[in-house]
């Protein structure tokens, strides 16, 4: 079994091995999705039971997409 140990990006510390990280979002950004058409496959049954794939139109739309982050040890991040 391999032990990983990390580097603080706030502290700059090395941390012990099985510490969890958590990852700091520093910036954020609106990202906007086209609309895909046939982008989602359902899988619908008929009268006799048998099974037909049908495809639905993702609609698209807007949401937030990360930038920059920053990994730190638990002491930092509560600090955050």
């Amino acid at each position: 079994m391999a032990l990983f140990m990390f580097r603080c990006q706030v502290c700059n510390q090395v941390v012990p091995p099985r510490t969890k990280a958590t990852r700091i979002i520093l910036k954020t950004r609106v990202k906007k999705y086209p609309s895909r058409s046939k982008a989602n496959r359902v899988i619908t049954f008929n009268k006799n039971g048998k099974p037909k794939k049908d495809f639905n139109p993702d609609p698209g739309g807007t949401g937030w997409e990360i930038v920059s982050e920053m990994i730190a040890c638990p002491a930092c991040a509560k600090q955050e």
